[in-house]
């Protein structure tokens, strides 16, 4: 029996500013047809709102809306408003672009306004934005920090027309009849975050909690970094505003309150996302953590949360995390590890020794981790891409996330002379999930979102860029999620990289079924990149019903690791097993004619084959079965306490039995839910794979004893290396 706990009551601070009538709504808007693509609650739009009721007298409360769905019934229903304002990111721009062209058309009067960080940053860009994509939707937009300058700009049009507001506020950009651009530089940085009350508190967030959505905080807001593909790498957001503690502290109350009877029926996300880029290395978020642990034990939320953990100050970092075990991965997010490549996206003052470190340590702090490696970056090459794989594997990271370099309009790498100088050739793509079609206004609204990626740069020609990708897929496939677990620890008991196992497996001979899948990923790829965003973005709206069908732009690396798994397994496994090998051999550890060494990676590699088998089925086997020789998962576990696991006797079971390889309960729940919302083709299981971590629904493994136990493997000995 649980204890109900009262829900706070809003709190909304009272304001002394002017009477505003105008009616204003802000919508910050995610694609939701084939799913929710930016599944987090709408907090920022929600902190425009309530700063600016502090500072104004609204005779109508600002409505806020995330699904498209929603704002079309609104506007058909209750609109128009006076003032719209969208939210304006890399996954959402066209979508907020179509609606505002629609609003425009039907109510002219209807002041439109746009914010975020997919702006450029010089003038001569910024002017050519907003002739090709802005002029005729667009009325302002309010370039840097969002909140103070979106009151000002109603306060005003409350007072005066559209065309007397043009060059007045700061940061609010606007066209001139003309066709010159009003770009007024932005107002100072906010220095105390607190000073915008939180959109939690006051209540307007409560719509939300719908079970489908992320509850979603900032505890503070910019970076003291200059990487420069980073919308947040501009002097602009150099210094770091915090918020209070206690309004930190009342607002994981408030959410968990929220969440707990949501996740008691089972309704809900168990996780918090915190957009903060260097959570844990500011010692304000030692206590962040500990009203997180609070929440954990109050409300049973979050399980997990999701943040990007710091780049420096490593020992503040996981001091943090340590305190909400298994809640936060670390991430040791490099980009690269080669010296030139980080001078030129300005990332030399992050200490990669240290973020290496991290791995190391996280065992004690009782956090997975994970690292992120950018394609593509400016000096990159191959040999370079290939050599940062490469060390943290060797590090020790759980898992590699691995991205193309995506060119952001906000950031300096996307200027002409930045691109210029370092020679970017880029391409453009439409992004996995964020394209749908909507009913507005009685018309058909069809939207798909582009981001321009950089495929060649002076030492990578086209040709080694494809390779790095289907390396990075097989790393994806044969390490992330220690899927190979077994064969690693054996691999790293012989000081053997993983990197030289999986280049290895790249260059020996595939079975069938993996080479199709490889040769598809490769032809895919290609197919994916057009030259001209204006053609792709015609194409992509044409045809939105196949890429809501999953047939077009899908996330290649889950889609193809999923067909991996799905239908090229035994090959997989067994090119596993051939790989490790021999690597071993190269090392001069004895193999052939039976040894133990050998029987012991072959079994290996055919138990996580089993663990794997058929799991994306909606009526998979019940049970699996195999001859066990070794006990692998002591082998395991002793890798992981640095054991020395050389010799294959240490682990031979005295007796032979069987292992019994089974989907739990949970796992099923968990499968049948997520396969029954999205399907079990490639694409769909690839969609599940970016909800759930593959090793939480691999088949548990148990053992029994030998009687009735198979006929053992052809060719498995019993001697000795």
């Amino acid at each position: 029996m649980t204890t109900s706990v009262p829900l706070p009551t809003p709190t909304v601070r009272p304001t002394r500013g002017p009477r505003i009538t105008l009616t204003a709504w802000l919508a910050d808007l995610t694609y939701t047809q084939q799913t929710i693509s930016a599944e987090t609650m709408p907090q920022a739009i929600g902190g425009l709102a309530t700063c600016a009721t502090t500072k104004l007298d609204f005779a109508h409360p600002i409505r806020v809306f995330k699904y498209p769905e929603a704002l079309a019934a609104a506007l058909e229903e209750d609109g128009p408003p006076d003032v719209i304002g969208f939210s304006h990111y890399i996954w959402n721009s066209h979508l907020s672009l179509a609606f505002a062209e629609l609003v425009k058309k039907h109510f002219p009067a209807t002041t439109v306004v746009f914010g975020g960080p997919h702006y450029p940053l010089r003038l001569p860009d910024q002017t050519e934005f907003w002739h090709e994509r802005l002029a005729g939707k667009v009325d302002f937009y309010v370039d840097g920090e969002g909140e103070p300058a979106f009151a000002d700009l109603l306060r005003t049009l409350n007072e005066v027309g559209r065309v007397d507001v043009r060059g007045h506020i700061a940061g609010v950009h606007c066209l001139a009849d003309d066709g010159t651009l009003h770009a007024p530089p932005p107002r100072l940085r906010i220095h105390d975050l607190s000073s915008v009350p939180s959109p939690y508190l006051s209540g307007l967030m409560d719509e939300f909690f719908d079970g489908k959505l992320v509850p979603t905080v900032q505890t503070n807001r910019g970076c003291p970094f200059k990487c420069t593909f980073c919308q947040e790498g501009t002097q602009y957001f150099q210094r770091v505003a915090k918020k209070h503690e206690q309004q930190i502290r009342d607002e994981l109350h408030y959410i968990g309150r929220r969440m707990k009877p949501l996740l008691e029926a089972g309704s809900a996300r168990n996780e918090l996302l915190i957009t903060d880029s260097n959570f844990g290395m500011f010692p304000e978020d030692q206590e962040t953590c500990r009203v997180i642990a609070e929440c954990q034990q109050l409300y049973g939320w979050p399980r997990v949360v999701n943040v990007t953990t710091g780049k420096n100050q490593r020992d503040r970092v996981l001091s943090a995390v340590a305190q909400v075990p298994g809640a936060i991965s670390l991430s040791g997010a490099v980009q690269s590890l080669d010296p030139d490549v980080l001078r030129r996206i300005s990332r030399s003052n992050i200490d990669g020794g240290k973020l290496m470190e991290i791995a190391l340590a996280a065992a004690d702090a009782g956090a997975g981790t994970y690292s992120e490696v950018i394609l593509a970056l400016p000096g990159d090459s191959k040999a370079k891409h290939l050599g940062t794989l490469r060390q943290l594997v060797d590090a020790g990271f759980d898992r590699l996330n691995m991205f193309q370099l995506t060119l952001l309009p906000g950031s300096e790498m996307s200027t002409e002379t930045y691109r210029h100088e370092h020679g970017l050739v880029t391409k453009w793509r439409v992004m996995p999930r964020c394209y749908g079609s909507y009913t507005v206004l009685g018309e058909d609204l069809r939207a798909a979102e582009l981001d321009e990626v950089c495929v060649t740069v002076p030492d990578m020609p086209y040709e080694d860029y494809r390779e790095c990708r289907v390396m990075d897929l097989l790393l994806a496939s044969l390490y992330n999620g220690d899927v190979f677990a077994a064969l690693l620890a054996i691999l790293r008991a012989h000081q053997i990289s993983p990197m030289s196992w999986l280049e290895r497996a790249r260059s020996l001979a595939h079975g069938p079924a993996l080479t199709a899948v490889l040769k598809e990923f490769e032809a895919e790829t290609d197919e994916q990149l057009w030259d001209v965003r204006e053609e792709l973005l015609s194409y992509a709206t044409e045809n939105i019903d196949q890429y809501v069908d999953g047939h077009l732009g899908n996330n290649l690396l889950y889609t193809y690791r999923t067909r991996i798994i799905s239908e090229a397994l035994e090959d997989t496994a067994d090119l596993a097993a051939r790989a490790c090998l021999a690597v071993l051999r190269d090392v001069g550890v004895g193999l052939g004619g039976g040894t133990l060494t050998e029987a012991l990676v072959r079994e290996a590699a055919d138990y996580h084959r089993l663990t794997l088998s058929e799991i994306f089925r909606t009526d998979p086997p019940d049970v699996l079965r195999q001859r066990a020789r070794f006990d692998l998962d002591t082998l395991v576990a002793a890798a992981r306490r640095r054991e020395n696991i050389r010799d294959p006797r240490r682990f031979q079971l005295t007796e032979a039995g069987v292992r019994e390889f089974v989907l739990n309960a949970s796992q099923r729940r968990t499968l049948s839910t997520y396969l029954g919302q999205f399907g079990t083709t490639p694409w769909g299981v690839g969609r599940l794979l970016t909800k759930v971590r593959l090793p939480d629904i691999v088949r548990m493994v148990r053992m029994s004893p030998g009687p009735g136990t198979p006929p053992a493997p052809a060719g498995t000995g019993s001697s000795t290396t």
